[in-house]
């Protein structure tokens, strides 16, 4: 190779390079380029053929993921709230066992269904205001034993139900008619039940 030949060569080089205002552009005569290769520290410009140069790789923005939804709120848990249910069964004057009425009032306490969901069961005796105080207080006993053993025959466990004198046991006036008068004399049947 003569001297003329390479300055040719180099005098064409920096006429390629000096007539690229762009590093990606081509040559003016269209068969020439320079192109950026690598990035950063290891950057360099490249002379190359224009059909042959390496490609720029596109640079762009992995696609943003959606934001993820709001977590759900957690189910509120409603606290089951007992209910309470109230039966009377009445009594005949002085009495503690049940007559047919009593009997037909305490039969509806059984047949409501309620008390295979009872919590608690309070059967509380009362009576009127005639005879003695002390008398009373034990009739009133008796009368809630009696709906109590009604109810242990239909199938409630015995522990499960109170047996117990209304308080004031007699409470009442002695003018009050014949009719207040016998819904005094009765036993109080309240079911705590629970709620679905």
């Amino acid at each position: 190779m003569n001297k003329p030949l390479i300055c040719a060569s180099l005098a064409m080089m920096v006429t390629a390079c000096a007539s690229v205002p762009n590093a990606d552009e081509q040559s003016p005569n269209g068969k020439f380029g320079v192109v950026q290769v690598g990035t950063k520290q290891n950057a360099e410009l490249v002379f190359c053929e224009t059909d042959k140069c390496p490609q720029r790789t596109p640079k762009f923005l992995p696609p943003s993921a959606p934001p993820a939804p709001p977590p759900a709120p957690a189910p509120v848990k409603v606290a089951e709230m007992p209910k309470q249910v109230h039966f009377k069964v009445h009594f005949r004057w002085g009495w503690s066992r049940l007559d047919t009425d009593g009997r037909k009032e305490a039969e509806a306490v059984v047949a409501s269904g309620l008390l295979k969901d009872a919590k608690r069961i309070e059967v509380a005796g009362r009576t009127d205001p005639t005879g003695p105080r002390k008398f009373n207080e034990k009739l009133a006993v008796r009368r809630a034993e009696t709906v109590k053993a009604v109810l242990v025959m239909a199938g409630i466990p015995a522990d499960r139900i109170a047996a117990v004198a209304q308080n004031p046991c007699c409470d009442g006036s002695l003018a009050a008619s014949k009719a207040a008068m016998r819904e005094l004399r009765r036993t109080d049947i309240e079911i705590t039940v629970t709620t679905k």
